[in-house]
């Protein structure tokens, strides 16, 4: 008996499959249609976006040998960055960080270099780089966006350091300590201007800070020499004026602050773009098409059935 009842649910188990299969035959035109047209919209989509380049530039971090002299310290409590009462000083990915999210230093920065200029040149994407070598799509779907901010210097200014901000990273590497600083922009020859422009506005403001809390010491310890009467005092205040003005020359000597250059940044090959990824998204949007195809199709012979009943 019981051979009989799963014999009959496998049965029924069949007969369903085989009218799920002939309700998406049934539907195929709906499933093709919608295909078509999401796969033919996602194509358009596709073509209008312009390729992203990425530039890059890797230092390597030299550290200071007097360990004592407080490094950072004026500009961590700038930017709301505890280092600790140990003297340590702050990595310099960390310091490039910090400045890149302080408003002021970015403001400074875009106006003193000219990006806002850049920004809000008509024709920006000149240098683009799309799919096919065909920009039409891309022209054709343009707009004016900058009316809406037309006069308002303050807020185009913090739309630009936005635009920035998230197209800079700064890092390090665990294992190796390289710091690496890239950019991503649709114009590839642009990227590594804004490298260059960045370490060196960042290395200056960071040396200049820096050389003040260094000079701060050097006086107070040269003071204090003066006044010294034992030999082992003298000797002492000595080795560490010794040791300062040693960190006060190689700070000085470094192209970026407390970095050598492994490898400057360059602008990336024409072939080499970071992204759109066209394909992957032509697949996912053909593969998500047709299961949206057969839900629909199903939820039609679904109402279909109810309206019979």
């Amino acid at each position: 008996m019981s051979t009989q009842n799963s014999e009959h649910f496998i049965e029924e188990d069949e007969i369903d499959l085989r009218e799920l299969f002939a309700t998406i035959v049934k539907g195929k035109k709906i499933i093709i249609f919608l295909t078509t047209f999401i796969v033919a919209l996602s194509f358009i989509y596709v073509l209008k976006l312009p390729n992203v380049y990425k530039s890059e530039a890797v230092l390597i971090p030299t550290e200071s040998k007097s360990g004592g002299l407080g490094g950072l310290s004026g500009l961590a409590a700038m930017a709301g960055v505890s280092i600790g009462s140990s003297g340590g000083s702050m990595s310099p990915d960390v310091a490039f960080n910090s400045l890149l999210s302080n408003y002021e230093f970015m403001k400074k920065f875009v106006l003193e270099n000219g990006f806002d200029k850049y920004y809000l040149d008509e024709n920006i994407d000149k240098n683009y780089v799309f799919a096919l070598g065909y920009r039409g799509v891309y022209d054709f779907f343009k707009s004016d966006s900058k009316e809406e901010n037309q006069g308002n210097r303050e807020q185009e200014i913090f739309n630009i350091i936005k635009i920035i901000k998230s197209n800079m990273s700064i890092g390090s590497d665990k294992k190796t300590g390289l710091i690496t600083v890239a950019y991503s922009d649709s114009d590839r020859k642009f990227s590594p201007v804004v490298i260059d422009a960045f370490l060196k506005d960042a290395s200056l403001y960071l040396v200049k800070n820096n050389l003040r809390i260094i000079n701060r010491k050097l006086g107070y310890f040269q003071k204090e020499l003066r006044k010294a009467e034992g030999f082992e005092l003298r000797q002492s205040l000595s080795s560490m004026i010794s040791q300062i003005l040693q960190e006060k020359v190689m700070m000085q000597s470094k192209k970026y602050y407390q970095c050598d250059v492994l490898t400057d940044a360059y602008p990336a090959y024409i072939k080499d773009k970071t992204k759109p990824k066209r394909s992957l998204i032509l697949v996912v949007s053909f593969i998500t098409s047709i299961i949206l195809g057969i839900f629909l199709v199903f939820f039609l012979e679904f109402i279909r059935k109810e309206e019979e009943i």
